[in-house]
């Protein structure tokens, strides 16, 4: 019998192979042994460049966040340092174990010696996660002895969206453990139980409930394998951690004495125990919140490109119990749509059921014929490869290229602005830039400032977690007060230091919301009384793709005389029933440079970062002006009027200009 896995770095002899039982239900297919590994480091090389430039492209322009890029980097900072574990970028407490208990990030914190730089934490992240592809390859060619059938469910492991998402979602330590499980368990398949002990120690220190899982393998080894003694140890141990992680650790460092994440279960209780009562004595509420269809959409989204097959192998299939529970049960819509990295712990399991289960069903087919059986595989394995390519298509590369990332001069400047800072300031820092500054002992996000000597904001992005408007006040009111002063501030950002005398804003600060040589995309000529609409941009200028879709809009301005008052600019999001689905009426170009101050040789810029679909399918997107402070009120709002001989679309009290339809892809 040929060597199983060729010449991969993980060789393996074949008494090891033939000491399993045999498989007579298929013969072995398998390709040159060269091409086969040319074609598996060639998918796992592409996986780990893409990821590695696409985190850094996310980070670079400013889309990585404090929650949690922010937060992780300065735990791993501070860890490197000898602080383990301490931040101070959460108001949940100043240690990271407060919210999770990742040990990991001690041998994390080493990569620091090579370059202290969040950069780090991306780049091993999609390295991992690529590395992820080997034993998956390695479990498929020895169960299916089919080199096509294992290179395709490595592109299943690869294309799964969720695993890309977490890969995109800033940096978490429990997305490693994708690949550190798929390790464990294979090793645990070819009873190399040290090496499973390196890996499921690996998984099991990169999240809290990470032990339960490997709790289950334990159980795995010991009643599927027959190996009681192992399998029995590994299950006690790791229960034991689950317990010293949840009921001792995170407590004791937590000021409310549990873990902060109880909250999203508060339906079936505020405690362990009382969630734990629920789930007995009440099923049938739970299982009214587990048939909803968004999450009956997620369960597809994860076995379908396995084409079901997990449940034909159920018993691997419950390895992914865990953590399929701790997000079902949930309330959090993100863990539960597929985004972030909160799926990390179940796609490893959703491969090897997968695997499994078409092994399973070729068993059975071989008593029909060997052919008929390896025949079976390549098909499955053909409809696993299409199947897998069209969920990446539709959850993953749709929606990434409606807002890819792009690193501009407002990026660039950004840097630069940064870097006045002193490296031992306490910082706090919007979301977006606080990832760029959290190499230091004093972080927090804004508007939270007890500790901070400066604070820096980009007012074009993000304001999380208070809204622009709020974000505009508490700045105003700090600058007014006298106890901070502008160092510098220029086309929206804004540095600020404690006791600097100078509430002045320069203008170069306003610059982000004049435009010299507007290219507009959809140009119109529409007048609200002083002010003229010159028209807008899209982005993107089409259907909108995956399980949170929106879209960008750019709205350019030129005033036709003095605008004697300020004006909110107000977009509407209203579905085909009549409903508003959201109303976006305080953007940071009319909170800092109103309307009042309008000059009539200047364009003008209103951009708006979201316009949500909130779960439907289409919804229209209208532009009002309101004379008032309030955004929903029809009263105070000026009627459009066409220049010249243009026809123009109305709402059907007249109020209101359409501007375009948003609709899912």
């Amino acid at each position: 019998m040929p060597d199983t896995v060729g010449q991969l770095g993980w060789r393996h002899s074949k008494t090891a192979v033939t000491s399993e039982k045999a498989q007579p239900y298929a013969e072995a297919r398998y390709w040159s042994s060269s091409v086969v590994t040319r074609l598996l480091y060639l998918l796992v090389g592409i996986y780990a460049i893409t990821f590695i430039s696409l985190s850094l492209a996310e980070h670079d322009s400013f889309r990585t966040n404090a929650f949690d890029l922010g937060n992780m980097d300065q735990a791993v900072w501070n860890t490197a340092q000898g602080r383990w574990f301490a931040f101070t970028n959460w108001e949940g407490g100043t240690s990271r174990l407060a919210a999770h208990v990742e040990p990991i990030l001690i041998l994390i914190a080493q990569a620091y010696r090579l370059k202290s730089d969040p950069k780090m934490l991306l780049i091993l992240q999609s390295l991992v996660l690529s590395l992820g592809a080997l034993p998956a390859f390695w479990l498929a060619r020895q169960k299916l002895r089919n080199d096509f059938a294992a290179l395709t469910f490595v592109a299943a492991y690869l294309l799964a969206p969720e695993l890309e998402a977490a890969n995109l979602a800033d940096f978490h330590p429990v997305a490693l453990s994708a690949s550190f499980l798929l390790y464990a368990f294979y090793f645990a398949a070819r009873r190399s139980y040290a090496l499973f002990g390196v890996f499921a120690t690996l998984a099991m220190s990169t999240k809290e409930e990470i032990p339960l899982v490997v709790c289950l393998l334990g159980l795995y080894i010991a009643f599927v394998q027959r190996d009681r003694r192992v399998g029995l140890a590994t299950s006690a141990i790791a229960l034991l951690w689950f317990c010293l992680a949840f009921f001792v650790i995170i407590p004791a460092h937590n000021k409310t004495g549990a873990s902060p994440y109880l909250s999203r279960y508060d339906y079936m209780g505020g405690s362990p125990r009382d969630i734990l009562s629920t789930l007995i004595s009440q099923p049938g509420r739970v299982i009214s919140a587990l048939f909803i269809p968004q999450k009956i959409e997620y369960l597809r989204s994860l076995f379908m490109p396995v084409l079901f097959l997990s449940a034909f192998s159920p018993v691997t299939a419950a390895l992914a119990l865990p953590d399929l529970g701790i997000n079902l049960l949930s309330t959090f819509a993100a863990m539960y749509t597929g985004g972030s990295h909160y799926s990390s712990a179940i796609i490893p399991f959703v491969v090897v059921s997968g695997i499994h289960g078409l092994a399973n069903l070729s068993r059975l087919l071989s008593r029909f014929g060997v052919r008929l059986a390896q025949g079976f595989v390549y098909f499955c394995a053909a409809l696993v490869l299409v199947f897998s390519f069209q969920s990446y298509y539709t959850y993953f590369l749709r929606p990434l290229m409606d807002h890819f990332p792009s690193v501009t001069a407002h990026h660039r400047l950004g840097q630069e602005i940064l870097a006045n800072i002193p490296a031992d300031a306490g910082v706090s820092a919007s979301s977006s830039l606080n990832p760029h500054v959290s190499q230091r002992q004093r972080l927090s996000l804004f508007p939270e400032t007890t500790t901070a000597d400066y604070v820096v904001v980009d007012v074009t992005s993000t304001p999380y977690p208070i809204d622009d408007a709020n974000l505009y006040y508490r700045l105003t009111n700090m600058l007014n007060d006298g106890s901070w002063g502008v160092v510098l501030a220029e086309d929206g950002y804004l540095l600020l230091k404690h006791g600097l005398i100078n509430n002045r804003i320069p203008g170069d600060f306003y610059s982000f919301a004049k435009v010299s040589s507007p290219r507009v995309s959809h140009p119109m000529k529409v007048s609200f009384g002083e002010l003229e609409f010159l028209g807008y941009d899209v982005k993107p200028d089409g259907a909108l793709h995956g399980n949170d879709p929106y879209a960008s809009a750019t709205l350019y301005w030129r005033p036709q005389r003095s605008v004697a008052q300020d004006y909110l600019i107000v977009l509407l999001v209203i579905g085909v029933d009549g409903a508003t689905v959201d109303v976006e009426g305080y953007q940071p170009t009319t909170l800092w440079y109103p309307t009042s101050r309008w000059q009539t040789d200047e364009t003008l810029r209103v951009d708006v970062r979201r316009l949500p679909l909130q779960g439907r399918k289409s919804a229209t997107v209208y532009l009002s002006v309101v004379a008032g402070r309030d955004p929903n009120d029809p009263a105070k709002r000026l009627p459009p009027l066409p220049s010249g001989t243009q026809n123009i679309a109305r709402s059907a009290d007249g109020t209101m200009l359409k501007l375009f339809n948003l609709r899912r892809g």
